[in-house]
């Protein structure tokens, strides 16, 4: 009957070598294990994505925003002011709509 095993080292420095192989594999293979069973670990990191993904919009839509306003016709009603708080206003909602939407979609997935 053959055996599917290799056949274990004779020498003792090697039979070290190999167990410290075996170790190091058990070792790897037990971290991942445990990563992928902390759920909560994963669900703060994907909270963490989606929190640098929102603010980095936010300030995206903010550049924008400010560009637009600066842009904006001298003949337009209201001081430039007060369509700069205007708009800020409702850069502010957008983004806080996104951000429940967000996060309702990734509870609900």
């Amino acid at each position: 009957m053959s055996s599917t095993q290799p056949t274990p080292p004779t020498d003792r420095a090697e039979l070290e070598r190999d167990i410290e192989q075996t170790r190091e594999r058990l070792a790897a293979t037990a971290d991942a294990l445990a990563a992928k069973a902390d759920v909560k670990g994963q669900a703060q990191a994907k909270v963490e994505d989606l929190k640098a993904q929102v603010q980095h919009k936010a300030a995206d839509v903010k550049d924008r925003a400010v560009t637009s306003v600066h842009g904006a016709s001298d003949s337009a009603p209201g001081s430039p002011k007060q369509q700069s708080g205007a708009l800020v206003g409702v850069v502010v909602a957008a983004v806080a709509l996104t951000v429940v939407l967000l996060v309702r979609r990734r509870r609900r997935g």
